[in-house]
């Protein structure tokens, strides 16, 4: 199994913060996210359309086709490159990811093009693990109306699952590897940002954030 990162948000509600760079008990959430994934994965691709900031990661990195679609489009770029049929899929603002609900996704699916969570009634298709058997289906997605009219972000990904065979992992499932679904908390926001960080063992008022590059 790869993992597929994404890293491509233009971060509006940041003030184009990178959060890929922000920083949290002395390490920036994309070198959180690539050490609890290391041990799972075989090789990790990052998906961005600032490929000379992240230079020095020990990941193939690559942009997306085509810009300003979207994170599905960042999925199916990172699906099309990678050289693994089972890839995990997540994003740099989720620096809170479990190991262990990764090594379970990770281990299931059989007979599933995408194994994903549901937590608190909604599916979390950016802590998910994807085969490249649903390039066929994302791209007929990508090329229709369906991505562009779809409800946000998480709207965007799901527009194609209709289309391929989904397993859910149910909370009660999740709750076993990760008690407090902590692994889907995304930062977007400033606010976000600093509750995450007071509620962080010796962070609050730390180290700070801002980006690197």
């Amino acid at each position: 199994m790869n993992a597929i990162i994404l890293a491509g948000g233009i971060s509006r509600r940041m003030n184009g913060t990178r959060k890929a760079f922000l920083r949290l008990g002395g390490e920036s959430f994309l070198e959180r996210v690539m050490g609890v994934l290391r041990p799972l994965v075989e090789s990790f691709l990052i998906v961005t359309n600032e490929p000379e900031r992240y230079a020095g990661f020990p990941a193939q990195v690559l942009r997306d086709e085509r810009e300003g679609v979207g994170p599905l489009m960042g999925i199916y770029s990172g699906l099309k490159a990678s050289g693994s049929e089972t890839n995990f899929v997540t994003a740099v603002d989720t620096p809170l990811l479990a190991a262990d609900l990764v090594r379970h996704l990770g281990q299931g699916g059989d007979g599933c093009d995408l194994l994903v969570p549901r937590w608190n009634g909604e599916l979390e298709p950016l802590c998910a693990v994807y085969s490249r058997r649903c390039l066929p289906s994302i791209e007929s997605v990508l090329d229709s109306e369906r991505v562009a009219t779809a409800d946000g972000p998480r709207g965007r990904i799901i527009a194609f699952f209709p289309l391929v065979r989904v397993c859910v992992v149910e909370q009660p499932i999740v709750m076993r590897f990760d008690p407090e679904g902590r692994s889907f908390f995304n930062v977007n926001t400033t606010e976000d940002y600093e509750k995450l960080r007071a509620s962080f063992p010796g962070d609050a008022g730390g180290d700070g954030g801002g980006c690197r590059g």
